[in-house]
């Protein structure tokens, strides 16, 4: 984070408003209504000073993942994600996966470890890309070229036209502060823009499989309420699979594990 104080610099009006909120049908009325409002810029700024680009060595359940330099070394809300692969809490048993900001590579790994039928791990930073392709190979063996494949990609523009995944994984960098430092806008700071043209691409190319769903990791320090919001807008039905909260000095934060699938009305 720059040394400037923090300011939020995010899309307005993406929450729902009243009527639209007294529209919504129980249980899902409820749930919105339980989601937590975003925090204040400097609380955010502040449980973010741990964030690390500069690469390093990261160990997930005895797996080892070299970290180059501008990739996102994972921490603790990645790992949110990376237990629901690794228990099965989000099956991925012959699913065709989709890994949107695989960075790493841990997601990609589980989701071949766990018998996924197609894994295509995209990330807009070409580094992240092969850094995770060489932990996926690493972990798991070569790849199939016809089944897994690793994309540089902004969003889902390099995804191929037609296909349409099981599972599409995303720790999204909605974190909605103004930052100089292109690796930490990268990683963490794009705020809701970047979940608002997700969900719509996901919707307007129809690149969710049928009975296919979103797994998404969001917390108050972003715009939970906005997010969701837009989503709901889009036809999509949110479900909390896991809320977590966390101890000093990040117990400001409360987590919320998300799957999204689409409503068939």
């Amino acid at each position: 984070m720059d040394n400037r104080t923090p300011r939020i610099e995010d899309i307005h009006g993406l929450t729902l408003d009243g009527r639209e909120i007294a529209a919504l049908a129980e249980p899902l009325r409820r749930f919105y209504l339980s989601l937590p409002p975003m925090l204040s810029a400097e609380e955010i700024e502040q449980v973010n000073r741990g964030t690390k680009v500069l690469g390093g060595d990261y160990v997930y359940r005895g797996l080892e993942f070299a970290v180059p330099s501008g990739v996102l070394v994972p921490g603790g809300t990645s790992e949110v994600i990376f237990d629901a692969l690794h228990d099965g809490l989000v099956e991925t048993q012959g699913a065709s996966v989709v890994v949107m900001g695989c960075g790493a590579g841990v997601e990609p790994v589980l989701a071949r470890q766990r018998g996924a039928r197609e894994i295509y791990a995209m990330d807009i930073h070409e580094a992240s890309v092969a850094s995770s392709l060489a932990s996926f190979e690493r972990h798991t063996g070569a790849r199939d070229p016809g089944r897994h494949h690793f994309l540089v990609s902004d969003l889902f523009s390099a995804l191929p036209p037609g296909r349409r995944a099981d599972v599409i994984v995303f720790n999204p960098p909605a974190n909605p502060l103004r930052s100089d430092d292109p690796y930490l806008t990268r990683v963490n700071f794009s705020g809701s823009a970047i979940m608002v043209r997700f969900f719509d691409e996901i919707a307007s190319r129809e690149l969710l499989a049928p009975g296919g769903e979103v797994i998404t990791v969001l917390s108050n320090a972003s715009n939970l309420q906005g997010i969701t919001g837009h989503a709901i807008r889009r036809g999509f039905r949110p479900e909390l699979l896991r809320r977590k909260t966390w101890s000093a000095p990040y117990d400001k934060i409360l987590t919320h594990l998300l799957s999204f699938s689409l409503d068939s009305r």
